[in-house]
């Protein structure tokens, strides 16, 4: 691939690292956005930056990208792997407190870097024209957004985690009409049941599985990288794809019960 600048949110682990190591080794950039450092060293050749940002703060977004891009240029590529779990309750018994905060993390947040994201190359002059065998405007740029599969149909106990997903599946439908005329493709990514850290310790716990495994046509959780690859592919390879949002989950979304 040509060298590329590529911002991920939420970084430093789970499915964001997964999508840094593959970015490195496709030769990129990458600068991280967290709140936590990511590991070091990752084993990959490639620039890493890393900033400790919250991304509802879009001051501290925005100062972040452009110091970035001293280093590695206009960043042209984002993925939005931050993200915090719910409540895990009834609508009646969440605290809205969290509720708000839920919402602003998954779904401002999300908005506040593809902005940021899309402002710079923006900055940079109108999007160049003939990008491919037919009219239209060269492909500038690509943000892959993180959805779920809360996100469809309906959920108990997901009235906070699910819907701001379900809000960022309509969000990467909006930006990408609007941001098409940039050269800006957005896409979406819905993981399935992923064996995380996080979910791994769960299970290390005592959580049991076998419920969810029996339900995936599959049979088994992803790994991080599985999600990691589809990623990969709508920001980097699907040059004719935008608006889309991917479930990638084993077949979970698939089965009618």
């Amino acid at each position: 691939m040509l060298a590329e600048h590529a911002i991920v949110t939420g970084g430093s682990s789970g499915i964001g690292l997964a999508v840094v190591r593959r970015l490195l080794a496709r030769g990129a950039a990458v600068t991280v956005l967290d709140l936590q450092a990511p590991p070091d060293p990752f084993g990959q050749d490639g620039v890493l930056q890393f900033f400790k940002v919250d991304v509802t703060d879009e001051d501290e977004v925005r100062a972040a990208f452009a110091e970035a891009a001293k280093k590695a240029g206009v960043p042209s590529r984002l993925v939005t792997c931050h993200g915090v779990r719910g409540e895990f309750k009834p609508a009646l018994e969440l605290d809205l407190k969290n509720y708000r905060r839920i919402l602003d993390i998954h779904l401002v947040g999300t908005l506040v870097t593809a902005r940021a994201l899309a402002a710079g190359l923006a900055g940079e002059g109108p999007a160049p024209a003939g990008g491919g065998p037919t009219e239209g405007r060269a492909e500038r740029g690509a943000i892959v957004t993180i959805s779920s599969t809360t996100a469809y149909r309906g959920w108990a106990n997901q009235a906070d985690y699910g819907v701001a997903k379900a809000a960022i599946g309509q969000l990467t439908q909006n930006l990408a009409i609007e941001w098409a005329p940039l050269g800006i493709r957005v896409n979406s990514v819905a993981p399935g049941h992923t064996l995380t850290p996080m979910v791994q310790e769960m299970v290390d716990q005592g959580y049991d599985v076998s419920a969810t495994k029996a339900r995936i046509p599959m049979s088994r959780l992803a790994t991080p990288d599985e999600m990691a690859a589809a990623i990969e592919h709508l920001l980097l390879d699907a040059s004719y794809t935008t608006g889309v949002c991917t479930p990638v989950d084993g077949g979970w979304t698939v089965v009618g019960k």
